[in-house]
């Protein structure tokens, strides 16, 4: 008679028994993650209201325990035709789990809006299951076919979790270049762990263990066949994943195309076939109209190259994370957080940038800045210093090179992160200090503070004045002191509080008040730079900006206050968020009718609008960037573009208007063909 469980008994073999006690693993593993769900997420057993979040907390909790017992029942199984249906059952199924447990990291795609629509669902399903059974033929096996169709959306899906938890944006195919600094600042964040995370996580472990317990075997005895099935099912896999990427699919199913609403675009598409999308933007194609001939007509009619008025020193700090955030709405600080900034009146222009990210990803603030090229033209979420910048590159730094400036770039963090110690040297900076050049710098936090990085730069100063060397200076410092999180630390208390709100009742509130707090330190540092060189001789002009505001868990107090909701604020109210200070001061005394007039701009345009303040001589593609763009639309960013009058329009038509997709023609050209590079469009050459 057939017997469907396998007790052990003590006859067996201990090799036999190894094996039996082997499979209850899966349920050691569940075992400890309930534990451990169970001390980090607070799950609550009986609910008052059967709607409410903790009620879906209960029945997660319950689903959770349900599958703990399934694992300590299966080994009990005789492995047979009963494991071999189920095993068969599981991969019927857990493709379509997958799918649905990789969206519901961040959203319901059948409840939560934007709920997908069947077609792009269907797409999104197929994937999974071409992709495990993919597996399935190439190695035959259903367990590792499970593992794969189930662990990748598991990791995946996490990492996505955590990318917008701390920097409000999905993972793009771009992003797996900038893993390494990812991982480098994760332990300034704390990771929310939710009773809805762990038990994604949980389901998925859970997958894969039931899918190891009843794995099967499935191929013929001709090894030629079993190529040929492999072969046929990588074929049909790549063919479909390269269908996905194509402008037909996206006209057929109707996508949600526009990369600028990134997190829209993932629930939209949802998050397999929004990544995949996606990497065909890894490689840009040259603009409508591209043409080397049109661009050398530009030169001709801007190359008239004035000579330097003077030469002064130019100090340039971009400030993570500094921003005013009173641009969103009004509320009430115990204390000023600018005091100086805001009294500064002398030789000082004063006004609000436009950037292109928030949260995260200075480095692209850097790069528009440096370049006078736009995000506009780049895919979301892109990292230019990662993806693009791999040779030398014509910049504001090669500029003031021609003109015998001494170029110095400064960032109080590892060399490595978004590879600046290569991006820098492609720019032309002759000299370069990072983290271990700051060893006896003061901190703040974690990071070494803005005045510790003040007193390296001046010290630089001075070291070049005593050793003799008395070219002018040219510093690029990127500031760390005001980096996220800004959770409770034992090593600072924040002292600006917002009116209304009280500091212990939310992580949120604290968490204002520390970032405004921080910003206070840095008004005060950037007090210190100027004291300084309000007394030396040399006619020195400093320039700080802000790279970005902080992510949305910083702010959302201030915009509740305000009653604004940014997810159905039009394109004008939104791009409030995009704002940062900048504040040019020089010692010495400028011509009413030289100094620049005092307005709202873009990183693209504001390194050009710096060099006229200090008398530099800009490059045609400058003189062109302030004479015929700039006028006709004065801000532009990666999410919108601004004209004369006013008006905010989305860049996804930008390439239409003609003027800006001639912009579009020189980025492409500076950027990426370095072959046909018209380089005295870029440099002080004629």
């Amino acid at each position: 008679m057939y017997n469907p469980f396998c007790l052990p008994s003590r006859k067996d073999d201990p090799l036999k028994l190894v094996k039996y006690f082997s499979g209850f693993i899966p349920s050691l593993i569940l075992a400890i993650l309930l534990i451990i769900s169970l001390t980090t997420a607070g799950f609550v057993l009986s609910p008052q209201d059967a709607e409410s979040d903790v009620a879906k907390d209960a029945v997660y909790l319950r689903l959770m325990v349900v599958m703990l017992a399934v694992s300590l029942f299966i080994p009990f199984i005789k492995k047979g035709i009963i494991t071999r249906v189920a095993g068969g059952v599981f991969m019927a199924f857990i493709p379509f789990v997958s799918f649905f447990l990789l969206e519901y990291y961040i959203h319901d795609p059948f409840k939560d809006s934007p709920v997908m629509k069947p077609d792009i669902m269907y797409l999104n399903v197929i994937f999974f299951y071409l992709l495990c059974l993919t597996v399935f033929a190439i190695t035959t096996r259903s367990d590792v076919a499970i593992a794969v169709t189930a662990g990748i959306p598991c990791i995946f899906g996490f990492a996505n979790y955590l990318a917008l938890s701390f920097r409000d944006a999905p993972i793009f195919p771009w992003d797996i270049l900038s893993f390494g600094t990812a991982v480098s600042v994760l332990d300034n964040y704390s990771v929310e762990m939710t009773p809805r995370i762990w038990f994604i996580i949980y389901t998925f472990v859970f997958m894969i263990g039931a899918g190891f317990l009843c794995g099967f075997r499935c191929k013929t005895k001709k090894v030629l066949i079993n190529v040929i099935i492999a072969a046929a099912a990588v074929g049909i896999f790549s063919g479909y994943v390269s269908y996905l990427r194509t402008d037909d699919a996206e006209d057929k199913f109707g996508y949600y195309p526009y990369l600028f609403s990134a997190n829209y675009l993932y629930k939209y598409n949802g998050t397999a076939l929004s990544f995949i999308w996606t990497t065909k933007y890894l490689k840009l194609d040259a603009p409508s109209g591209y043409s080397e001939d049109d661009l050398r007509k530009i030169y001709d009619e801007y190359n008239e190259l004035s000579e330097a008025e003077q030469k002064p020193n130019i100090i340039v700090i971009m400030n993570e994370a500094f921003s005013d955030l009173s641009v969103l709405g009004d509320f009430e600080t115990n204390q000023d957080y600018m005091p100086f900034i805001n009294s500064l009146t002398e030789n000082t222009v004063k006004g609000s940038v436009y950037v292109s990210v928030k949260g995260g990803n200075t480095p692209n603030s850097e790069f528009e800045f440096l370049t006078g090229t736009s995000m506009a033209f780049l895919p979301t979420g892109s990292i230019p210093y990662q993806q693009y910048i791999d040779s030398d590159t014509l910049s504001m730094v090669s500029q003031l090179e021609e003109l015998g400036y001494s170029t110095t770039a400064m960032h109080p963090y590892p060399a490595s992160g978004w590879e600046r110690d290569e991006v820098y040297s492609y720019l032309g900076f002759d000299n370069m200090y990072f983290l271990p050049d700051f060893s006896g710098s003061s901190r703040l936090r974690s990071y070494v503070s803005d005045l510790g990085m003040y007193r390296k730069l001046i010290s630089l100063y001075e070291a070049t004045r005593e050793s003799g060397d008395d070219s002018p200076q040219f510093f690029f410092g990127v500031t760390m002191q005001n980096h996220g999180s800004y959770g409770k630390v034992r090593n600072f208390f924040p002292d600006v509080t917002v009116d209304g709100l009280d500091i212990d009742a939310s992580s949120t509130y604290y968490e204002l008040a520390t970032y405004l707090s921080l910003i206070k330190r840095s008004d005060n540092a950037f007090r210190f730079l100027v004291n300084y060189f309000s007394g030396v001789d040399e006619p020195t002009i400093i320039l700080m900006f802000g790279d970005h505001q902080p992510n949305d868990y910083v702010v959302n107090p201030i915009l509740k206050m305000n009653g604004i909701n940014m997810e159905t604020a039009d394109i004008q109210t939104q791009q409030l968020r995009w704002q940062t200070p900048y504040i040019l001061w020089s010692n010495y005394e400028i011509d009413e009718e030289d100094r620049m007039e005092a307005c709202d701009t873009s990183l693209n345009y504001l390194g050009a609008m710096m060099l006229e303040h200090a008398g530099i001589p800009l490059t045609p593609f400058q003189q062109w960037l302030t004479e015929e763009l700039q006028p006709q639309y004065p801000i532009m960013n990666a999410n919108c573009y601004v004209d004369s009058q006013g008006v905010f329009h989305s860049v996804a038509d930008i390439t239409t208007v003609r003027v800006l997709n001639t912009y579009a023609q020189l980025q492409y050209n500076l950027i990426f063909d370095k072959k046909h590079l018209v380089e005295e469009l870029f440099s002080l050459r004629s």
